[in-house]
């Protein structure tokens, strides 16, 4: 009995081990010794470093031409979202800035299998030698792993100098709690917070981190303006741009706009402690003195109150702006609506449930939940 234990056990080893996945081209550094299992720790960070950083083949690239990304192995764990990234260092450290080339939010590196990705270097990217790394944050491994893989790259057609390489965002570090306390919900892709200009969505289920996931270089650089509006400040400074052009029956919805915006679009961290912190209180749904200070210079004063009456939420009244069709706004815990051509009208929870991270659940539900057992 003990042998046969034995070999189930081996046998289950060696599936794993030929089950996850290895970036194929362009061909990583050390490529006899990369292994495909996520990094273990900042000893590991960046680029599996164990490894050492030997140059199996030069990668040539040239920038504004196709590139293309292939990988081995099988287990996908269901998708998840993938960073291109790029750093001038040769010989990367902990230390080293990775620039983001390309982010792919959900479906990577594929959903029933790998798949090949295009890509394409920036005008940025300066000539000479230099480091790709590809990230990836799998979708249902069963706990929170960052898979990173390296390849020695040559760019020519690009910058002569490095000068504007800082304006691309940072690389996304998360799942690494020796590093930071960036995390990804659990079974779902990440929406990065600073995705750069080249975003790929593949999926519609993906939500920004948990944590503290560090500032980007390139300040609000991404691929839709909504992005702009994800800091508090902003959200809050636009709010009256949009009232000012409306009359004060259509300006009363502006406040429900501006506080479920963080939610929808994911452009930073400040959206999951609004949206996905449990048991968090639905503060955001309940802006009544913004509204109050948004129409009051264009009505008279003796009718300022009639606004703040409006403004407050109720069941099948309200609406705001979406960017998903099909996808599910929460406001608050108590109330969500549809993503239907750009706008959402909120409607209550059925009794008994809340609207909490995109999904209605069961109030108050403590009991265990079954996590995807990870493929072998």
């Amino acid at each position: 009995m003990a042998i046969k234990s034995a070999i189930f056990a081996a046998a289950a080893l060696l599936a794993t081990a030929n089950a996850h996945i290895i970036m194929k081209s362009p061909v990583p550094y050390s490529n006899d010794k990369i292994d495909n299992s996520p990094l273990s720790g900042a000893a590991q960070f960046p680029c599996k470093a164990q490894n050492g950083f030997t140059v199996t083949k030069m990668n040539a690239m040239k920038v504004g031409e196709k590139q293309q990304i292939s990988f081995t192995g099988s287990a996908v764990h269901g998708g998840g979202s993938c960073q291109l990234s790029y750093t001038q260092d040769t010989t990367p450290t902990a230390n080293s800035k990775f620039k983001v080339i390309k982010s792919i939010e959900g479906g990577c590196p594929g959903v029933e299998g790998p798949k090949d990705f295009d890509f394409t270097l920036p005008e940025s990217i300066p000539n000479g030698k230099g480091t790709f790394a590809w990230t990836w944050f799998s979708k249902m491994a069963g706990q929170p792993e960052l898979y990173m893989n390296c390849a020695p790259i040559e760019v020519t057609g690009g910058a002569s100098d490095a000068s504007k390489l800082s304006a691309l965002p940072d690389m996304l570090v998360a799942n690494m709690a020796s590093i930071n306390t960036c995390k990804q919900v659990e079974n779902k892709a990440i929406k990065f917070p600073s995705a750069g200009k080249e975003v790929q969505a593949t999926g519609s289920d993906a939500v920004p981190p948990t944590g503290s996931c560090g500032a980007s270089s390139g300040g609000s650089d991404s691929s839709s303006p909504s992005s702009g509006a994800s800091q508090p400040s902003s959200a809050a400074g636009t709010s009256p741009s949009s009232a000012a052009g409306t009359k004060p029956s259509s300006a009363a919805p502006t406040p429900t706009s501006a506080a479920s915006k963080p939610s929808q679009t994911g452009g930073g961290v400040f959206a999951p402690s609004a949206s996905s912190a449990p048991g968090a209180k639905p503060t955001a749904a309940e802006p009544t003195t913004l509204a109050t200070s948004v129409v009051a210079p264009s009505v008279p004063a003796g009718t300022a109150s009639p606004p703040t009456a409006t403004g407050a939420p109720s069941p099948g009244g309200s609406s705001s702006t979406c960017t998903q069709n099909g996808q599910i706004v929460c406001k608050g815990t108590t109330q969500f609506g549809l993503c239907n051509n750009g706008s959402v009208v909120f409607q209550a929870v059925a009794a008994g449930t809340q609207c909490s991270n995109g999904a209605i659940t069961k109030r108050g539900y403590n009991g265990r939940i079954a996590r995807p057992r990870r493929s072998i």
